[in-house]
This record gives C-alpha cells, sequence and structure tokens, in this order.
C-alpha cells in the first residue's frame, strides 16, 4: 500500500545477555556450560587456567613461572582460558555461536536453547573463540554483538578465552571450583579428564573412569516398567561402577575454601529457593569467610567409587507429542536412550563423610552443596541432571541423569508447558522404577545377610536398614514440589505387590506383616513382627508416605489368638491381655450396638485358650481361666477389698480387674460380682486370721468400718439389715475405752465437756453414715447446750461438729442459730456466721473479719481443705469462703494499692471458680482493669474504656496491659473492640480529627459491629475533614476557601470521581478519598460515589445562584469560557428533569418556589444586524415566572420581553410540572378583517374540505393536547363557517405580568397581516380568509392550519402545524398514497357520532365497594369514546359489517388477553438497565400520562415472601412483617385466578406514598404494600372488608397487567384493562362466594388510582 512505513524491531543484545545471566542463579554456571559443550564435542579432556595479566602477555611458547610462589589470595587474574580436544568447530557451529538462541539441533547433543554459551559474558566484554583455522572475537558496539574473524595457525584443541571485565572478579577457589567439576564429570558421556591450572601451575586434576556394566538379569516381576497408559519403557538395567578421582595439589589447598566446613551438631543450610540465592557470579564478587586449610605437605589424591544403575529405555510418543517437543526444542525425541541414577550405599557415604573430617581440614570435594553428597544433616541434596546437574532436586538420596527437557536456564525441568511436561513426567515415572528397584535390591540384600548373623551383629545391619529407607524417604523437592510428588507416586505405584520392604525387630519383611507398636500389645505380643523401635524416628515421613496398601496396620483379634495358643503367658503379660480384650469387646459391642454375634463366639475362643503362670513364689502353677466365676468390682463406689484381703478360691485377684469396667468384664468374660455380705459374712466367721479381726485390730476394724460407710448408700435394704445383724453384738467400735459394741459408744461432736465415752474424733467424721447405721449415739439435746454457749469458751471445731450432729433434730428452730452471735473471729468478737470469712490469707490482707478456727489442741491445726466436715458445715452454715463479686470489684478498684493488687490478683486467679459469673457489663465505672504499656506504674480503667488492641486507643480508648496474659485478658472478658455505639460517641466527642486519625477510624470502623442506628447517626455526625467545603455542604451556602481542617457528615460526601463532563461537581460537593477501605465505610455511612438527582437539586435549592456562579468560577479556573456555565447548569437541571418524579413530595414543594429553573430572553437586535445574529441571555427563575414557548410565531414577537424555559421536551415537561405556563395561553389573538367578499360557493367548498381533512388529521392525534373539541361539533353549518375578506390582520398581545422590567405597561399589540383566521363567538367559530388570486390560494393553507391548531389544541407543536397543513392542501388519493385510510377513518367519525347520540347512561354500580376506601366508584366496563390506533391496532378487532354499532371481534381480543398475560416477568434481578422508564408510544403519545414507575428501589432483607420478591424504597426502614404476610397471601391467591406464579407479582414498600397502588415497569408488575396497609389491613375482620380488599386488588393487577400492551392511560388501555377484568369475573366471583359467603357487598365495580 502507498505511503506504509515500516520499521525494524531493535533488540538491545546487551540487555538481552544480561538478562539470560540472570536467569542463571548457581555458581560456577560459566564451566557447567563450557564442560558440556566439550563433552557435546566429544572431547575427552579439558583444560581450566587462569592468568595474571603478565603471563598472558608473554609469547604463547615463551609461557614459564620460573618456579615462583603464587599467593592466591592476593593473586588477581585478568583472563580465563578454557580448552577441549573434542571437533573443531564446523561452519554450522560458528553460525550458531553468532545467533542467540539457536539451538544445536543434534538430538545426540544436550544443549537445546542456544543460550548456554553466552554465560561467559558474565565472566567477560569479548570472548574469543579459537577452532581449526578460525580465530574468532565478539564484543559489543553500542549494545549490539559484533563478531570479528582472522585465520590463524591450525589448532587441535578449541579454545575459550575470557578476558575478566571486572577486577573485583576473584579467582575461584579451586578446592570449591575442584568440588564442582567432580559432580560434573559424573554423567558426561565424554570427558573423563578435567585439569585447573593457574598460570600454567596445576592446582587440581579430576578424573573419571567406569567399569563394564553388569546387567541386572532378573528384574522383579512385580515392578511395572512401563507406566499405565506411557510411552516409555524400561528395557534394561545395568549397574556400573565408576571412580572419581581428584588430585589437589598444595597450592589449591593454600586459597581455601569460601564455604566454612559444618560440623554434624550445627549445618548451615542454603536456601533452597534459586532465586534468592546470590546471582550469577555474585560469590565472585564478595570476599567471603575463609576457611584456611592446615598445612598440606604436597599434593593430595582422594577418590570415591559408587555404583551407577543404567537403565536403556525405549520411547514411542504419540504424534502430538513429538510434533510438540520438536516445536519446543527444535529436536525430534529419542526413541532409545539411557537413564542413569547413582546412589552411596551407606559405607560409600559413610567413606565421604569420613574424608576431610580431620581437625583444622576444609572439608571434602565430595561433600557440599554442588558436591556429590550433601554435608550431614542437611538432608536430601540430591539433582536431577540433564548432562550436568540442575537447580531442581530429587526429593531422596539418589542423583537421577536423562534426557529432561529444561526450561531456558536449565535450572528446572519443564512441567508447565504442555507436551515437554508429559515427556518429562514419563521420564519422572522411570526415575521411580529406578529408585524403587535400587530399594528393593538394598533391602534384599540386608534381609539376606540378617538371617546369617547373630543377635550381636545385627545392629548394624539395622542401622544400615534404617540408612537406606532414609535415603528414600521423600522429602519435599526444590524448586519445583511436583518433581518429588510425581517420583514418590512412580517409586509406589510401579509396583504390582501392593507392599514395601521395611525394618521390623524381627529384621526386613514386607509392610503388610509388620504390626504397628501399640502399647496394648506391647506387654504380651512377643512373636509378631513389629515396627523396630529405632524406626519411630523415621516412622512420622516414610512410613506415613506409604499408600494405603502398604501400610503397617494394627494388631487383629486372630493375632492376639494365635499367640495364646503358641504359649503360657506370665501374671503380668496376662493382666495386660485381660484389659485389652475387654476394652475391644465393648467398643465393638458399642460400635454394632450389641448385636454382632461374633463377639460371645470369640470370647469363648479366648477363654479356652488363655492361661497364665501365677506369681506364687512358694507354689507357682498354672491356671487355666475356664476355672474362674468371679471377679471383684473395684469400681469407686463399689470397691471393698484390698488386694491382699483374703478371697473365695474361684475368685480372681482384684490386681487382674482393678483397672477395668465392671459390667465390661461381666459381659466381656460372663464372671460374677462379689458382694459385700458375701465378704462382711467370711470375716466374723471363724477360722479368721487374727491379723485380720475387727474386734481386736483396730486398724483393720477402721479398714472395714471405711469401707463399710463408702460402700453403704449403694447398699440395699436388705443387705443392710442382715450387716447390722452380723456385726451388732461385735466388738468392732474402737473408741477412748477401747473396743465396743457399736450400742455402747458416742458420736465426740457430743462430748464438748469431756464427760462421755466417745468414737475416735477420725472415725466420727470419716465414718458417720455407716456409725449411726450400727448403732452409736449421735447427739445430746440442744436445750443442754444452747445457755451455755454465750458465756462458756469452746472450741469452733467443736462447735461446729455438734451443730452439724444435733441440727436434723431441731427442725426450723435451727434457723435461729444463723442469726445467734456464738460465732468468734480471731480478734475474739463474736459474730454471726455470715459476717465471718474462712481463714484464708486474702481475707486478712483486705481487712475482713476472720473465723478463729485452730485454738483446739486437741484438734490439731487447721488446714483449709474441702475434706474437713466441720469446715464444710460451716461453709454451708454460712461461712464466707471467699469475697463475694461486687466486694472483691469494689476492693480491685481501691484507692490503697495494697488492697488493690490483693483483691486484683485474687480475682483473676478465680475467675473460672468464684467469679465464673463475672460479667463486666455490671461494673461499667469500676476502674480496675490495669492498663499502659511498659515497666510505666500502670492506669486503671474500666471495663468499657479497656480493650485488648492498642489499635483502638485512637479513639481514645485504652489498652490492657502488655504484662496482662491473654488466658487473663480472655476470662476478664475484654473486649477485643468497643462496641459500635461507644465508637460513635467516641468520633463524635472529638472536635476536629486530623485526616490520620480519620483514616483509622474507618478503616477500623469498616470492619462492622456498627448496627443500623450507628450508621444512621454517623451519616449526619460531622467527622470528616476536608481543608476545603464546597456549596453543598457550606452551612451559609457560600463556598469558603480555607487551609484550616473543618468537617462535614459522610452523607453530604461523595468519594467516587466525578465524570470529566462533570468536573464542576468538585466546586460544588465534597469529594473525599481515603482509600478504598475507608471509602467502603462512608458508603455504609451513607456517602456515595457521585452527586444524585436529590442531592443536585436540594444543593440547587439551597442557594440557587451560588450553583451557578460555583460553576462559573471553576471553569475560570480550569480555563474554560465562563459563558459553558449555562451549558453545564443545564446538564445538572436535566438530571433533575429525568428523575424527579421519585422525589419527596414536600421537596417538589420547594421546587416550585425556588429560582432554580434556568430560562432565557432574547437581547434587543442591534439595527442592521441580520437574524442569524440574534443573541440571548439567561438567569434564574422561578417556574411561574418562566414560559414555555410553545408558539413559534409570538416567541418571535415577544421574544424580547419574557424569559422562556429551554426548547427540549424533557425541559418543557420538567418546567410545566412545577408552574410554568404556555406561552400561547397569555397571547391574545385579535382577528381584525374589511371588505367581506361574498364567495358563498367558494367557501362552503373551502368548509367542507376543512372539516373532511379535520377527520382525518384528529384521528392520528391523540387527546391529552386537545381543548374539549371534535369534528362533529362543526357538522352543523351555523357552528362552523367560513368567509373571505378583502384586506385579514391579526392583532396579538402579550398578558404576562413577568415581562421585561423596564416595561411598566402591557406591551403594545403587534399587528401582522394574515391570510386566515378564526373568530370565535358563542356557538359559532368563523374561518376568515384573505381572498386570494386561484394560482396563490395554496399559500392560505398554512395560516388556515395555524387558526384551526389555535382552536384545537391547548398548546400546539410546530409539527402539529406542519402536518394539518399538509393534509389540508394535499389530494385525497395523496393522502391515501402516504397510508392514510380516509374512508375508514370518515366512517369510523361517522359511527362514533352516532353512538354519542344514541349512548344511554351505564347503570350505577354498588357504591359501597369504593366508600370505605375513599374512592369514587367506576364502572365495570366503561364506556369508550374513541379508539386510537395502537402499534398492536386494538382498532383491528372492530367489526366492520355494521354500521350502527361498535362491536368486537371477541376470540381476537381473548388472543389479546392471552398475550398480556403470556408477557408477565419477574423483574427480582432489578437489573440498572431495566429499571430504565422506556416508553413504547410513538410522537403521538409522549404526552400521555402514564403509571409512574419507580427506580430507586431495593432489596428488602427478607427478599422474598411467598415466592414474591420484596423491595423497599430508599429511606423507608424494612416493612411490617404482620401486613407483608397477609398482603402477600391477597396476591398470592388473585396471582391464581391470573394464571400467574408468585414470582410475577413484585411487592414494594412505599409508606410515603401510600396513593399509589402500583405501577408495570419492563412487563412486571409492583403493588405497593403501603396502600393496602392504609386502605385494607385496618378494616374490620369481616367478610365485608374481605370482599372490598380482593375486589380493590383483583382490578388494581388486571390495570397493571394490561401495561404490557398497552402502555399509556388511553382508551386502548381501558378497553384491554376492561376485557382481561372481564375475563376472569366469573372465576372471581366463585372465588369470592367461597372466601366470603356472608359479604353483603357485591362486586360491581373496580377502583384504581391513575398511577
Amino acid at each position: 500500500m502507498t505511503g506504509r512505513k515500516t520499521t525494524k524491531v531493535k533488540v538491545n543484545q546487551r540487555a538481552l545477555v544480561q538478562k539470560v545471566l540472570a536467569r542463571y542463579p548457581e555458581e560456577f554456571t560459566v564451566f557447567r556450560k563450557l564442560v558440556q559443550n566439550a563433552d557435546d564435542a566429544g572431547a575427552t579432556n579439558v583444560e581450566i587456567e587462569f592468568q595474571t595479566k603478565g603471563y598472558a602477555a608473554q609469547p604463547s611458547g615463551n609461557k614459564a613461572t620460573n618456579g615462583t610462589h603464587i599467593d592466591l589470595s592476593s593473586l588477581k587474574v585478568s583472563k580465563w582460558v578454557v580448552r577441549n580436544d573434542g571437533n573443531v568447530f564446523k561452519t554450522e557451529d560458528w553460525d550458531r555461536l553468532a545467533n542467540i538462541a539457536d539451538g544445536n539441533p543434534d538430538d545426540q547433543k544436550i544443549g537445546t536453547f542456544g543460550v548456554g554459551f553466552f554465560s561467559v559474558f558474565g565472566v567477560t566484554e569479548c570472548p574469543v573463540v579459537i577452532s581449526g583455522c578460525n580465530h574468532k572475537k565478539m564484543y559489543y558496539e553500542e549494545d549490539q554483538l559484533v563478531v570479528s574473524s582472522v585465520p590463524c595457525k591450525n589448532s587441535a584443541w578449541t579454545i575459550i578465552e575470557m578476558e575478566v571485565k571486572d577486577e573485583q572478579l576473584h579467582l575461584p577457589k579451586p578446592f570449591d571450583l575442584s568440588r564442582f567439576l567432580c559432580t560434573a564429570v559424573t554423567f558426561l558421556t565424554k570427558v573423563n579428564k578435567i585439569t585447573v591450572c593457574v598460570n600454567g601451575q596445576l592446582l587440581s586434576e579430576i578424573t573419571k573412569s567406569r567399569c563394564a556394566g553388569l546387567e541386572i538379569k532378573e528384574l522383579p516381576k512385580d515392578l511395572k516398567r512401563k507406566r499405565d497408559s506411557g510411552f516409555m519403557q524400561v528395557e534394561s538395567v545395568k549397574t556400573i561402577s565408576q571412580k572419581v578421582q581428584v588430585t589437589l595439589t598444595k597450592l589449591a589447598y593454600s586459597a581455601g575454601s569460601k564455604r566454612s566446613r559444618v560440623s554434624k551438631a550445627v549445618v548451615e543450610k542454603e536456601c533452597t529457593n534459586p532465586a534468592q540465592r546470590p546471582g550469577f557470579f555474585g560469590s565472585f564478587m564478595k570476599k567471603a569467610e575463609l576457611n584456611r586449610a592446615r598445612a598440606i605437605s604436597g599434593t593430595t589424591t582422594v577418590s570415591v567409587e559408587y555404583t551407577i544403575y543404567s537403565a536403556n529405555i525405549c520411547s514411542a510418543p504419540a504424534e502430538d507429542i513429538v510434533s510438540g517437543l520438536l516445536a519446543a526444542t527444535k529436536k525430534n525425541p529419542l526413541c532409545n536412550f539411557l537413564y542413569e541414577a547413582v546412589h552411596l550405599s551407606m559405607d560409600q557415604h559413610q567413606r565421604v563423610m569420613k574424608d576431610g573430617s580431620e581437625e583444622g581440614s576444609i572439608g571434602s570435594v565430595f561433600r557440599g552443596v554442588q558436591a556429590l553428597c550433601n554435608e550431614e544433616g542437611e538432608g536430601h541434596g540430591s539433582r536431577l541432571f540433564i548432562g550436568q546437574s540442575t537447580a531442581q532436586t530429587s526429593g531422596i538420596a539418589a542423583h537421577l541423569s536423562s534426557r529432561f527437557i529444561p526450561t531456558v536456564e536449565r535450572g528446572l525441568i519443564d512441567l508447565a508447558n504442555g507436551q515437554v511436561a508429559k515427556w518429562n513426567e514419563e521420564l519422572l515415572y522411570v526415575g521411580g522404577f529406578l529408585a524403587r528397584l535400587i530399594y528393593e535390591r538394598s533391602m534384599a540384600d540386608i534381609q539376606s545377610r540378617w538371617l546369617k548373623s547373630p543377635p550381636s551383629e545385627k545392629d548394624p545391619l539395622r542401622e544400615e536398614a534404617l540408612y537406606i529407607m532414609r535415603c528414600f524417604t521423600f522429602r519435599q523437592s526444590t524448586t519445583d514440589l511436583k518433581v518429588g510428588e510425581l517420583l514418590k507416586g512412580a517409586f509406589f505405584n510401579c509396583s504390582t505387590t501392593r507392599s514395601l520392604p521395611i525394618l521390623s525387630n524381627l529384621g526386613i519383611r514386607n509392610s503388610q506383616d509388620v504390626r504397628q507398636h501399640h502399647s496394648d500389645f506391647e506387654s504380651f505380643m512377643k512373636e509378631r513382627p513389629i515396627l523396630d523401635g529405632a524406626l519411630q524416628a523415621a516412622k512420622s515421613v516414610m512410613l506415613e508416605q506409604l499408600p494405603k496398601e502398604y501400610q503397617v496396620t494394627l494388631y487383629t483379634f486372630r493375632d492376639v489368638k494365635e499367640e495364646l495358643e503358641c504359649r503360657t503367658f506370665t501374671e503380668k503379660e496376662m493382666i495386660a491381655c485381660i484389659g485389652w480384650w475387654v476394652r475391644t469387646f465393648w467398643t465393638a459391642k458399642k460400635q454394632t450396638s450389641g448385636t454382632n454375634p461374633g463377639l460371645p463366639v470369640h470370647a469363648q475362643e479366648l477363654l479356652s485358650v488363655a492361661r497364665f503362670r501365677s506369681s506364687s513364689t512358694t507354689s507357682p502353677q498354672d491356671i487355666s481361666f475356664s476355672t474362674i466365676k468371679k471377679f471383684v468390682d473395684t469400681r469407686p463406689g463399689y470397691s471393698f477389698i484390698q488386694d491382699d484381703d483374703p478371697l473365695p478360691a474361684n475368685t480372681i485377684s482384684p490386681s487382674f480387674t482393678k483397672s477395668l469396667n465392671a459390667d465390661h468384664v461381666i459381659q466381656a468374660f460372663g464372671w460374677e460380682q462379689l458382694t459385700i455380705v458375701d465378704w462382711i459374712r467370711h470375716l466374723v466367721s471363724p477360722g479368721v486370721d487374727p491379723c485380720q479381726d475387727i474386734c481386736k485390730d483396730t486398724a483393720f476394724s477402721e479398714r472395714v468400718l471405711t469401707m463399710l460407710n463408702t460402700s453403704w448408700p449403694s447398699i440395699n435394704a436388705t443387705d443392710r439389715e442382715t450387716i447390722i445383724a452380723l456385726m451388732r453384738d461385735v466388738n468392732c467400735i474402737p473408741t477412748n475405752k477401747g473396743h465396743c459394741q457399736p450400742q455402747e459408744a458416742y458420736f465426740p461432736e457430743v462430748d464438748l465437756f469431756d464427760e462421755l465415752p466417745v468414737v475416735q474424733s477420725s472415725l466420727s467424721l470419716q465414718l458417720g453414715i455407716v456409725l449411726y447405721a450400727l448403732g452409736v449415739q449421735p447427739y445430746v439435746q440442744w436445750d443442754q447446750v444452747e445457755h451455755r454457749l454465750q458465756s462458756t469458751e469452746y472450741s469452733m471445731m467443736r462447735l461446729a461438729a455438734y451443730l452439724q450432729a444435733v441440727s436434723p433434730q431441731m427442725g426450723d428452730k435451727f434457723e435461729t442459730v444463723k442469726d445467734l452471735p456464738i460465732f468468734v473471729s480471731e480478734e475474739g468478737t463474736r459474730h454471726c456466721i455470715r459476717n465471718l470469712y474462712s481463714p484464708h490469707p486474702i481475707h486478712h490482707t483486705l481487712g475482713l473479719p476472720v473465723l478463729r478456727w485452730n485454738n483446739d489442741p486437741a484438734c490439731g491445726p487447721f488446714v483449709l481443705q474441702m475434706l474437713d466436715v466441720g469446715y464444710e458445715y460451716l461453709c454451708e452454715l454460712g461461712l464466707q469462703q471467699h469475697p463475694p463479686l461486687d466486694l472483691i470489684i469494689e476492693k480491685a478498684s481501691s484507692k490503697d494499692a495494697t488492697v488493690r493488687q490483693n483483691a486484683y490478683d485474687f480475682f483473676v486467679s478465680h475467675l473460672e471458680d468464684h467469679y465464673r459469673r463475672y460479667d463486666p457489663a455490671q461494673f461499667p465505672n469500676s476502674a480496675f482493669l490495669p492498663c499502659g504499656k511498659g515497666d510505666e506504674p500502670p492506669q486503671f480503667g474500666t471495663p468499657e474504656e479497656v480493650f485488648t488492641s492498642p489499635e483502638w486507643e485512637i479513639f481514645g480508648f485504652r489498652t490492657i496491659h502488655e504484662t496482662v496474659p491473654a488466658r487473663i485478658q480472655t476470662r476478664l472478658k475484654v473486649k477485643d473492640r468497643p462496641s459500635g455505639a461507644a465508637m460513635v460517641k467516641a468520633m463524635q466527642a472529638k472536635s476536629l480529627p486530623s485526616k490520620d486519625t480519620v483514616l483509622k477510624w474507618f478503616e477500623l470502623a469498616g470492619r462492622g459491629g456498627l448496627s443500623a442506628e450507628d450508621l444512621a447517626t454517623l451519616s449526619d455526625a460531622k467527622i470528616v475533614p476536608v481543608t476545603h467545603i464546597p456549596l453543598a455542604t457550606s452551612p451559609d451556602g457560600t463556598n469558603p476557601e480555607s487551609a484550616d481542617l473543618l468537617t462535614v457528615a459522610p452523607n453530604k460526601c461523595f468519594y467516587g470521581r466525578p465524570d470529566p463532563a462533570k468536573g464542576h461537581h468538585r466546586a460544588l460537593f465534597t469529594y473525599v478519598d481515603y482509600g478504598q477501605k475507608a471509602n467502603e465505610f462512608l458508603k455504609t455511612c451513607g456517602a456515595k460515589p457521585n452527586p444524585s438527582c436529590l442531592d443536585i437539586i436540594q444543593t440547587m435549592i439551597e442557594n440557587p445562584q451560588g450553583y451557578l456562579d460555583m460553576i462559573e468560577t471553576h471553569l475560570v479556573k480550569v480555563k474554560v469560557d465562563k459563558t459553558q456555565a449555562c451549558k453545564k447548569y443545564l446538564d445538572d437541571l436535566r438530571q433533575v428533569a429525568a428523575g424527579y418524579h421519585g422525589l419527596a413530595t414536600d421537596l417538589r414543594d420547594r421546587m416550585k418556589t425556588a429560582p432554580i429553573f434556568i430560562s432565557f430572553r432574547k437581547k434587543p437586535r442591534v439595527p442592521g444586524s441580520s437574524p442569524s445574529a440574534e443573541s440571548r441571555e439567561y438567569v434564574l427563575k422561578r417556574a411561574h415566572d418562566v414560559l414555555i414557548a410553545d408558539d413559534t410565531e409570538s416567541h418571535r414577537l415577544f421574544g424580547e420581553h419574557i424569559f422562556v424555559a429551554p426548547k427540549e421536551e424533557v425541559f418543557e415537561n420538567f418546567y410545566r410540572d412545577h408552574g410554568s405556563k404556555f406561552l400561547s395561553a397569555h397571547v391574545n389573538h385579535e382577528v381584525n378583517y374589511r371588505g367581506f367578499v361574498d364567495k358563498h360557493d367558494e367557501a362552503n367548498r373551502l368548509r367542507c374540505r376543512v372539516l373532511e381533512r379535520l377527520k382525518i388529521f384528529l384521528h392520528d392525534q391523540d387527546s391529552t393536547r386537545r381543548k374539549d373539541f371534535h369534528a362533529s361539533q362543526w357538522q352543523e353549518e351555523c357552528a362552523f363557517t367560513v368567509k373571505y375578506s378583502k384586506t385579514l390582520e391579526i392583532s396579538k398581545s402579550l398578558n404576562f405580568e413577568h415581562t421585561r422590567p423596564a416595561t411598566s405597561q402591557l406591551l403594545v399589540p403587534k399587528c401582522e397581516q394574515a391570510l386566515a383566521g378564526i373568530i370565535h363567538t358563542e356557538g359559532n367559530d368563523t374561518l376568515w380568509v384573505k381572498r386570494q388570486p386561484e394560482k396563490h390560494f395554496k399559500n392560505i393553507w398554512y395560516d388556515v392550519a395555524v387558526a384551526l391548531c389555535r382552536i384545537i389544541f391547548t398548546t400546539h407543536k410546530t409539527h402539529d402545524t406542519l402536518l394539518l397543513m399538509t393534509i389540508l392542501e394535499a389530494d385525497l388519493n395523496d393522502l391515501r398514497h402516504r397510508g392514510y385510510d380516509v374512508d375508514a377513518i370518515w366512517e369510523n367519525f361517522n359511527q362514533q357520532a352516532e353512538r354519542a347520540v344514541q349512548s344511554q347512561p351505564t347503570p350505577e354500580p354498588d357504591q359501597r365497594l369504593y366508600e370505605a376506601n375513599g374512592h369514587s366508584a367506576q364502572p365495570l366496563l366503561p364506556s369508550f369514546s374513541s379508539f386510537p390506533d395502537l402499534p398492536f391496532s386494538l382498532n383491528y378487532f372492530k367489526k366492520k359489517d355494521q354500521p350502527n354499532n361498535v362491536n368486537f371481534d371477541q376470540g381476537a381480543m381473548e388472543e389479546m388477553v392471552s398475550r398480556a398475560l403470556d408477557m408477565c416477568k419477574s423483574d427480582a434481578d432489578m437489573c440498572q438497565e431495566r429499571n430504565r422508564d422506556k416508553s413504547k408510544g410513538g410522537k403521538k403519545r409522549r404526552d400521555v400520562k402514564y403509571c409512574d414507575s419507580r427506580t430507586d428501589l431495593m432489596r428488602c432483607t427478607n427478599p422474598m415472601k411467598k415466592g414474591m420478591p420484596v423491595f423497599k424504597t430508599h429511606g423507608s426502614g424494612e416493612p411490617p412483617e404482620s401486613a407483608l404476610e397477609r398482603f402477600s397471601s391477597i396476591l398470592q391467591e388473585l396471582g391464581k385466578l391470573f394464571g400467574l406464579g408468585p414470582e410475577n407479582l413484585h411487592i414494594f414498600w412505599q409508606p410515603d406514598d401510600i396513593e399509589l397502588m402500583g405501577f408495570n415497569r419492563n412487563k412486571a408488575i409492583y403493588l405497593n404494600l403501603a396502600h393496602y396497609s392504609k386502605k385494607h389491613a385496618e378494616l374490620p375482620p369481616n367478610d365485608d372488608s374481605q370482599t372490598i380488599t380482593y375486589t380493590a386488588w383483583y382490578f388494581i393487577i388486571a390495570h397493571e397487567i394490561a401495561h404490557n400492551m398497552a402502555f399509556f392511560h388511553d382508551e386502548d388501555h381501558e378497553l384491554l384493562f376492561s376485557s382481561l377484568a372481564q375475563s376472569r369475573l366469573v372465576a372471581f366471583r366463585k372465588f369470592m362466594e367461597k372466601k366470603a359467603p356472608n359479604a353483603v357487598a357485591t362486586i360491581g365495580g373496580r377502583q384504581r388510582r391513575a398511577d
């Protein structure tokens, strides 16, 4: 194409190379790349030499070191040289060298992407390559690489020379470089020797040698050589022994190592993320802490031998994979290749770990980050190799090498690129296969040696097995976790046996045969192999990685039975076995709800084979469980026998069952319990051991009585009587007089004065129940004691015991004891018991009266324990154990620091017991919570002002002191945040917050916690700081500019950005931006993104002129002509005009009287100027001061004297609704004629023409703008006449009070010549026409049309005049061609005229239905005067075969009714686009009033009711639930009559306009709950009220359905509405007869509001 200009894309090659280098994060990258390139070239030897500047300058043949000592630590290297003896460069090799990213297409070579060589630019700016006869040098010219070439002497070696570009690039440590190189040669195919020199002196030499491979003849058959649906198969595997030998000179050692030697205790781990490691050659750029080697006498040679598992792989990928790999690598995938793995045995690994471990050594070249092995403790550092190692680890202790496809920087393998990822995943499966093969062979070798080894030699084998398991325990691979996951999956899934050999206590066993160690089985299961104890450390990693089929399981019942069958248990083992079986039996029974029939069978199997050897030292014997019938129930409350008590022969010792549930034992074994009666009978029978005689041995008798006392409540009455009878005559009660029978002894508390023989005190307190039951005397009468307590000294402990004993006998009289001052405090004063506190230190500290308790030497020292019977009794009596909650809070709020601290400490330490019912809300004014920071003395605050988080301090709240632990904060119920009301109060209290403060406020408050009331309060609160108060928020209507901070309310703010066209809004409204979070909070507080219609009109009303002035000021600031202010004001007013229908009534009333309406007036024209140069002025006026210029001619005449509305329909309607009148209504027309011309025939023809054309014109016009005029009114000749005159003029005068202010009188009428005019008199309209020659007669039609429109319309448009003029002057045939059905229109006109004459009044319906609602009655089927042609043409339904009556095609009308019902939709989604009102009528219906459609609805909290969507208007609150419930039921029933589902009816709540019944928006019907609530919900609950309510809403729904096809309230809507109502009327009558059978009212009318 001519003129096309093309530009080449330029690449900054220097920047490109630098970015390539940045993607190589690891050290020694340049050597990695060059050594690999040498291997690809078939080299067997590689030399690396570092040269100083002086050495490099010498001629090649004369270079010598002269034996001088070189200090490597300070050596400045100027050139690096790398040589190899591989194939010399070919032409294509040289071409690739000069092209970045031009990879090697040879599929046998490792290189792929063609960027590896450019790693040399990390060292030099101008590398030199010498190969064969070519000498090429690369360097930069203005950031572009160029290659210069010169011939040279033929060289058998390929040489890469790199002049160091940075003097700070230190010589790599020879030791560290050798460590890297001895790993680099591991998987190289050709290179066997690498030499490192400096200035010709040897530093190190690495040689590699491989032995012939030994093929594994029989691979395990259970290992799958190919993955399911995979394309790589392992054909064979060889084991190859490889040896790597490293020679390090003394000079190499002298440089030390950059890495410190890692000890066993502390291991410095290198970051696993390559992106976070030092950058390319970063280690050369900084000085590391060197680890100097100990003195080395000479050259040192070390070596390592290991086994390589080399697998031959056959690959057959699908075509899509082949094509994908070819596209990605420019190579075809290999069909056969090797896959090699290196794993060091434990011996090999230990030798590597031992190498370089001597004191002072710098380590081993085989151990380190990039070495063959990691340092001890660093985990698995093995990597994936692609010739050279990558940065990707394998996750196990095995290096894997194969033809992986890497990412560009070769640090990772590509698992993201589609077909490349499939290739790499296949290779990872093979890696998992090789790892499994190595693992199983290693474990099989250990097992074979285990069986031959004595126990003393098994520990080394156990350690070796653990080593193998640790090596193949998968760790997280880095940097791509997926690599390790894929290898692990292949490792476990490549075997069909689903079992893995692992270490057990009995050697190497399959995991399915090994059991998990479990404490329940440990003591009696000895034959089944379990996980070896040494394996527990590895269990959490490797064993948990086992798939479900591999896992080590728990013991089974069969395992236990086999163990019992094969040997006799010891007593200890049998106790453990019994415990296990009882627990197992009961658990299984619960899980099967007792329906497992196998449990009893298993129990019998167990009892039949269980036997143990008793532990008796005198006569041990084997005891079979089949002889045991009873056991001792050892449960608390049931236990009454100790282990050394004598038992019947058929009762098993309690030691067997004491830890078991007795019920479980009974069900598990079928044994019976030994009863206490049997045991007491045994104790009192002859032949009892004297050491256990209850009549002689005090200790034994006390133990028996203690047991009886404990068990007594659970012993039934019969057994109690038996025991009492057995012991009544036995001296079994120990007293101070010796053993006595029960009835001869007394309780010690009876003896207040040491007069009676009593039971020992300890026994009376512990054994009161059984002693009383056996007959011991309990008390002395109260009357004998009371009078002595007022004067006698006595022990409080004895008094407590006595009162406890005597209280049951005193009855109601005992209540007086609580009020007697008989209880002594430590100060010696007497008090009522409730006024004393227990002797706790806290009570002393707080100064409370404390009970004297330890004044009885006979009772011993007081110990505050709950088991102290007397103390507990006094507590029950009323003794205060701790301060009550209100008292402790009062003390914690004390001004005394000591009291306060002790009270607070006691309070917080007992929040979970004494004060667990603490509620901070009950102490809002108690300042006891410590708050503050650091070591400063704490302050104290109330629960309402102290919180856990310091972020609330910005509100003025306090933070709990940091020394208070989190658990105490929780117990204190310290709130995380203040309440919403508290935040609101705090924000309101701050008089002038800073912006930073408010920003934090808003972010915190925006997290939630504020109620609707809180948000409403904040909405009006002046809390938003601003430096500029626009007009909308200025209190006095001005607009001050201030640098000081001022505040405004959120509902006066806007957080969005105004549209560019609305930029002036920034001067009028307050725009803020505090960030997303704060803006979201402001939104909840009432802020909006941009001003709404309501905001604009409110601002305008407050200061209309100021609003306009601010726009002008803004335009001046932004350097825009301020005359554009009018346009900007009109744009805002247009927004108001489009949305004012939804504004509140009072606001609309204010709008009518406010000078907000911009109006225009023509300026007087300068004499001599053209009409096109006319200019106008604009001012703000009230609506009634402005006229609507509906008459163009009048505006032309009087435009300089009046202000008119903008000439847009939206403005004209807006101005008219608020008080503006039409200009035509204020202009008086006076027709003046002279010289009557008698042309009767011509006048009659003109009259007929006017009448017939008026019929056509009026047929296509709506009636809303029409006066009370109908063409039939002029049918009579006397009603309308036409006359001719010689001259005709029309005088127009303006009668409007708001004319130009300078005019004090009415304007002089304007007289103009005219061709036609109408003089209207009572009963006659005369059309005067100026006589014209025939050839000019057509000129009259415009004036005739103007005159007629003035008679027909209240206000007419220019297009009305032009249309009528066209119809008047056009021929009838022309009109027919233009689409006017002239004949049909005339016929319709005639029929309407006849019907108007013949029509009879319609009978009045029953008024009762409407009088109750305050509405006038209307007929069910209204009469119709006209039927305009709707878009769907309802006139179509009129039958034309009957000239005298209007009839309708019923079938077609029913179809229209059905269509209207089918069009009903759901508007529940409230789509913004659908919310916009869309007029369905043409121009002729534009001014017809239609139902008001609300667009400001929002969903309620409860968005649905009986399937109907529920909405509300903004600011109206939630609808009343009861009214909503009833209203939705009514609508649901009525909807069914019309065949509408609940989703087709929508409920909305608009309480500020109860007269609005509903509206139809986008064919969705909305019904006002507020109208129902006001008009119907409050009616009496009777059938008449139901009839009124249902009838009203029946017709309202029908009315709104009709709007689906008839948008306007015109004749067409009336026709369709009536047909809809009539179509369901019969069904509605039947429904109401059932709903309200007793209703007196009849259904004969309808009501609706003209909404």
